[in-house]
């Protein structure tokens, strides 16, 4: 009884784009000092808990005594940054263990540092960490597309509500918000200016999460309604329907379509990829398996038309996305 008692207890590990969960600087803390600490997202999540899965870029030990390992997780629409230690040890044990790159799985906590300075940090910390691979990691992406999804259409219908504090809580749970979403978006209302364009961002880095897996591997699989969030299991062979258009891409086919006017018709002749993409086809072609250099990458770009600047913000953006990793100084590897 004791112990369904504490797994009932447990909080919401929510699934969110480290776009989204950068961009929080909300901290709540709720009752005396053992009471759960909170960051509160641009979407309303009253984030304690959250599920991960992406590549492991960089593993870099940073403690006196070997103790202390921070590495950084890419997904499509950025990097989570997670600590470690002596109290995390079988996390920390993985990834001494781990050889980068390589999918991960994370249930963590999430952590704020803020310096005197007034600037808030994020971070996770691992409770569980498990090996992962693509498959589980674009699921992991059209899920939190989805989930990210409807928490926009439910702050949008909180905004236009026009309520506030306690009435709008009322109003968003019948609209079948959980009274922790619900509170989490009041709160992210009255805290975040400039929530238009903060969404806007979003759906943008939705939108780019899934192209981007669409991309890579062509066929996705159908996993709406799958393994609600609060429900998270670690599991090492999920297995999906297969389907080649989920709910998720039809939503963001309709973002898209309603953010902006329909592009005009070319031809393929006429088509040319965007300078990251035809980055990351450089990289693949010139890596053999030991990698490139940095400085090869950069003059063959140039020399395909591509701009200096164009270059290093490419390359930084495949980085953060995971698609390429900077074994050592200088040189590059795909993943």
């Amino acid at each position: 009884m004791e112990k369904t008692e504490k797994i009932m207890d447990r909080e919401i590990a929510w699934r969110i784009f480290a776009h989204e969960f950068n961009r929080s600087n909300l901290h709540v803390s709720e009752g005396d000092e053992r009471a759960p600490n909170y960051i509160i997202t641009p979407t309303g999540v009253k984030c304690n808990r959250l599920f991960i899965v992406g590549v492991v870029t960089e593993v870099e030990n940073i403690g006196k005594d070997n103790n202390l390992w921070r590495a950084r997780v890419a997904d499509p629409t950025g990097v989570f940054t997670i600590y470690a230690g002596q109290y995390q040890p079988e996390a920390a044990i993985f990834l001494s263990e781990l050889q980068v790159p390589a999918y991960v799985a994370i249930v963590g906590k999430a952590r704020k540092y803020e310096p005197e300075d007034g600037s808030v940090y994020i971070s996770v910390r691992p409770e569980e960490m498990n090996a992962a691979d693509e498959k589980q990691r674009d699921r992991w992406v059209l899920d939190t597309a989805e989930r990210t999804l409807e928490r926009i259409k439910l702050m949008e219908e909180a905004l236009n509500s026009g309520l506030s504090g306690n009435e709008l809580r009322e109003f968003l749970q019948k609209k079948g918000a959980s009274p922790l979403l619900a509170d989490g978006t009041v709160r992210a209302l009255q805290h975040y200016k400039n929530l238009d364009k903060i969404k806007l961002e979003l759906k943008n880095a939705i939108i780019h999460a899934v192209k981007t897996i669409t991309s890579e591997s062509g066929v996705r699989e159908n996993t709406v309604g799958k393994e609600p969030a609060e429900n998270v299991q670690m599991s090492k062979n999920p297995q999906g329907s297969g389907e080649e258009l989920p709910e998720q891409e039809r939503k963001i086919e309709e973002i898209e379509e309603a953010k902006s006017p329909p592009e005009p018709v070319i031809t393929e002749i006429e088509k040319t990829p965007e300078p990251k993409e035809a980055i990351a086809a450089i990289i693949d072609k010139l890596d053999t398996g030991k990698g490139i250099s940095y400085s090869s990458v950069v003059e063959t770009a140039m020399n395909a038309g591509i701009k200096p600047e164009s270059v290093e913000t490419g390359i930084k953006e495949l980085m953060d996305e995971g698609r390429c990793y900077e074994p050592k100084i200088g040189v590059l590897r795909k993943v």
